[in-house]
């Protein structure tokens, strides 16, 4: 009789504590994303949101402040309030922003560009080389390497090139 005596006394006691204190979300306005680490502090104490929003905060305090880095500080009563509280974001709009690193050398993107672009050479070859279906064809590309005997007019050049470009057509 005695052991459930106690067990009912330290239910009452544990109830009437649980009853004292409120849970309160903390949310943004705009997203309506619960707000993690928001310091929130009373006359009675202090403490920080969960990673879902929450805070349980004692029923007897008056009133909240509420702070964090990306949101407005804000005090509010906790009469007024029912269960969530809403923080508005601050505005972290940068003008401008210039990185440096160590070493500022435009040399570097000279002689980098200058070994990224083909010289004529290398364009010729690529173009002689290159088949319209993508494969390689190496006749044209012996054809260039090795240079012809006769020297061929320009009207014979023409017809050639001609004929070349409507097979390839």
């Amino acid at each position: 009789m005695v052991r459930l005596t106690f067990t009912i006394v330290i239910l009452l006691l544990w109830c009437a504590e649980t009853s004292a204190q409120r849970r309160l979300v903390v949310v943004d306005v705009e997203t309506g994303v619960p707000v993690v680490d928001a310091n929130v502090t009373t006359e009675k104490g202090a403490g920080r949101t969960d990673s879902l929003g929450y805070i349980c905060v004692n029923d007897s305090s008056k009133t909240l402040v509420l702070t964090h880095v990306n949101y407005e500080s804000r005090m509010v009563k906790l009469e007024d309030l029912r269960d969530t509280v809403f923080l508005i974001s601050k505005l972290l709009n940068l003008k401008e922003v210039i990185v440096f690193g160590k070493d500022r050398q435009e040399k570097d993107y000279r002689e980098l560009k200058k070994k990224m672009t083909p010289n004529v050479k290398d364009m010729q070859l690529a173009a002689a080389g290159a088949n319209m279906n993508g494969g390689l064809n190496l006749m044209g590309l012996i054809g260039y390497l090795i240079p012809d005997k006769k020297k061929l007019s320009k009207k014979e050049r023409k017809k050639r090139k001609l004929k070349e470009i409507l097979d390839n057509y």
